[in-house]
């Protein structure tokens, strides 16, 4: 067949359209068969608990043999792009990870009725004192250790008794932990001297200096002029977060012995029978027979007479009885017993409204007002009871005169007053010693008898008395003070061996 000029050039450009046509297919196959090579997101049957402490596998550590996820999302878009489909979308293959976290495991099995990664042990297989606890949805290593050791910062104490938990950022609900107790951080520690505190550790003698093993050569100058050798780094501390709630103390954190409320719902002696200058004079509410606290009131004096800004506080006092000394029956005053508080609300020229801040007990309409002064305990501990303990001489003594009402006995806790002031150097804060003085025994039985029965005689035994001998006091307590007056003061018992009386002698510790 004879091939015209014409007939050429249409078949040229017949084969020229078909290989335009054939290249872009062969492309299309290839990025084809490259996004079948990337695996697809593997979907778990279980929701991991994710562990937000940012331990456990370092950064990047996937599991080998996986394309990473951003690999994945680089050779989606590529593939969109060369075969011109899916313009402005973007088929997902992997999912983008925060800095610091890693993959969930994939190797997940059904243990029981749920699903974990792990080889979880039997929580049957635990001791009884053990405690353990079972994950549930939201549980994290941090939280657990937040709430049971009080610092979130000690998560890894929980990973290392539990360590089938092969990466600590993933946890199952299902898998049982068991909680280690809680660890001793050097804020727990007691100082010494303190009850509860370490054994202190021996003193070791001082060494003597070491000789040189070799004997110092011609060169040992030049060894002296050569630089020092830099002290080895430390690792730099953590700086601790202001708002951190978990800040180990150095210092064991000491309470008062005492409250505000003991000064305020307590009682002193005063060494005349005085009548103050200020009381409740009238009350908001006319037919209610007893004031508590909140109840509205009106004070005899105003800002011409009194001191009666508004803030200002007064005790409410009633008088009680006469107190006389328990061993010289001498008159010591009168005891007025505190039943509450008021504080001022507004003032007029000579009348002033308040309203009661604190009930103690009953308060009536005619009760009388004095200054409140409430002097804040200092926070020191307190001197160790010791009941074999021998008093010293030379310091301040006295006598237990008065116990708050009128209890005949009472223990630790308790309010009772001292014939000891201010004047003899007491102050509030201050501790004193319980005691009796140890007098010889006369409380023997006066039953006698002597008589025969079955051939052998029986009879009363003739008891010992020792009357050479001074015995130490037997000490009964202790007691911290409150409040002082000029020759008395308010005092609460703060230990008690046995029960403490008006009448019981008191020392200055």
């Amino acid at each position: 067949m004879r091939m015209t000029p014409r007939s050429f050039l249409a078949s040229a450009a017949a084969l020229l359209m078909g290989w335009a046509l054939l290249l872009p297919a062969r492309a299309l196959g290839e990025d084809s068969k490259q996004l079948q090579a990337a695996p697809p997101e593997s979907a778990s049957p279980a929701e991991p608990a994710r562990s937000q402490e940012g331990g456990g596998r370092p950064q990047g550590a996937e599991t080998k043999g996986a394309p990473s996820a951003e690999a994945q999302d680089q050779a989606t878009s590529e593939g969109a792009r060369k075969s011109g489909k899916g313009k402005g979308k973007r088929a997902r293959t992997g999912r983008p990870l925060e800095p610091g976290s890693t993959l969930p495991p994939t190797n997940l099995k059904k243990i029981g009725d749920h699903w974990t990664p792990y080889d979880p042990p039997d929580p049957e297989s635990f001791s009884p004192e053990a405690t353990l606890h079972i994950i549930v949805p939201g549980d994290t290593l941090w939280d657990l250790a937040d709430l049971a050791f009080g610092n979130p910062y000690l998560w890894p104490q929980i990973w290392n008794e539990n360590r089938y938990i092969l990466d600590s950022h993933w946890i199952y609900p299902g898998d049982p932990l068991l909680m280690p107790a809680r660890p001793t951080v050097v804020g727990e520690v007691v100082p010494q001297g303190q009850e509860g505190a370490p054994p202190a550790p021996p003193v070791e003698a001082p060494k003597a200096p070491e000789q040189a093993e070799e004997p110092l050569t011609a060169e040992a100058p030049e060894a002296e002029t050569a630089e020092p050798e830099a002290p080895q780094a430390r690792p730099a501390e953590r700086p601790r977060a202001p708002e951190e709630a978990h800040a180990p103390r150095s210092v064991p954190k000491l309470t008062p012995l005492a409250d505000e409320s003991d000064i305020r719902c307590g009682g002193f002696i005063a060494k005349r029978d005085e009548e103050p200058d200020y009381f409740i004079a009238n009350q908001e509410d006319e037919a209610k027979l007893g004031l508590t606290e909140g109840d509205i009131i009106y004070i005899n004096r105003g800002k011409e007479n009194g001191h009666v800004e508004p803030g200002t506080e007064y005790s409410i006092v009633v008088r009680d009885s006469e107190v006389r000394h328990p061993i010289s029956h001498s008159r010591i005053g009168v005891y007025y017993r505190r039943v509450g508080s008021v504080k001022i609300l507004a003032a007029q020229e000579r009348t002033a409204i308040a309203m009661i801040s604190l009930a103690c007990d009953e308060i009536r309409t005619g009760y009388d007002l004095v200054p409140l002064k409430v002097t804040k305990l200092p926070a020191r501990p307190a001197p160790p009871f010791d009941r074999l303990q021998v008093l010293s001489e030379g310091k301040p003594t006295g006598y237990i005169v008065h116990v708050k009402d009128d209890t005949q006995r009472v223990g630790a806790g308790h309010l009772v007053d001292v014939d000891l002031g201010f004047e003899d150097g007491l102050e509030p804060g201050d501790y004193l010693t319980v005691f009796a003085p140890n007098l010889p025994y006369d409380k023997y039985t006066s039953v006698k008898y002597d008589y025969t029965w079955h051939n052998q005689r029986h009879e009363s035994p003739e008891y010992r008395h020792d009357y050479h001998n001074e015995y130490p006091a037997k000490i009964l307590g202790q007691l911290v003070v409150l409040t002082t007056e000029k020759n008395t003061a308010t005092t609460k018992i703060i230990y008690a061996v046995r029960e403490i009386e008006v009448g019981d002698e008191v020392e200055v510790h």
